[in-house]
């Protein structure tokens, strides 16, 4: 691209981008829950959520690209770049996750599992609808608070987890599959959280 093209606006819609993205991770999320629930062509889920992941890769791709090609930005670029990026983040613990339980062959399904998909589901809900919303910003605060409120509630889930795994689990391999397995779903209901506090800092910023 010439410099001069370089300062020229070009029509791109990064809340459109940025919806889309939040989709696809709600998709990942749904599915995940799915698959810890059922526990059952754990392959076929696996398979799904990577391909989710690789699509999440190409809107954070073309977002980035976007940002370096566009003068004019709805908000700063670094702001965006920060946002995309904590956005992937979920989506490549969720793709973890249900790699590790493929990859693994975890021989049965993980107690507290649902509970802990289900938190990152319902956060990813709430954030989704943040980001859909993300030029009107006045009724997400309440949203992102529940989405913090979820993530206390994860850790307590995950202690609950733990404690509940060593207490019961008497095959030694399986416990440090399942181990894993639960901090990386603690681990993906942290980064929602995380989400949170860079969309907090946007709409402070703008306020």
């Amino acid at each position: 691209m010439g410099l001069i093209n370089r300062f020229i606006p070009k029509s791109v819609n990064f809340y459109d981008l940025l919806a889309e993205l939040s989709e696809n991770i709600l998709d990942g999320a749904e599915q995940l829950k799915d698959l810890m629930v059922k526990w059952e062509n754990l392959s076929e889920c696996s398979s799904r959520i990577h391909l989710l992941e690789h699509k999440c890769d190409d809107i954070t791709h073309k977002i980035i690209s976007e940002l370096n090609e566009t003068f004019i930005t709805p908000i700063d670029r670094e702001d965006i770049h920060t946002l995309v990026n904590s956005m992937d983040n979920i989506i490549d613990s969720i793709d973890v996750i249900s790699n590790r339980i493929h990859l693994y062959k975890v021989k049965k399904p993980i107690e507290f599992g649902p509970e802990l998909a289900e938190i990152l589901l319902r956060q990813m809900k709430l954030l989704t609808e943040v980001v859909k919303n993300f030029d009107a910003q006045k009724n997400s605060i309440p949203k992102l608070v529940a989405i913090r409120n979820y993530e206390t509630e994860g850790d307590s889930v995950f202690q609950k987890a733990i404690s509940n795994l060593f207490e019961f689990e008497t095959d030694v391999v399986e416990l440090i599959k399942k181990k894993e397995i639960l901090e990386l779903m603690e681990k993906a209901v942290d980064r929602c959280q995380t989400v949170t506090i860079v969309i907090e800092s946007i709409i402070i910023k703008y306020a």
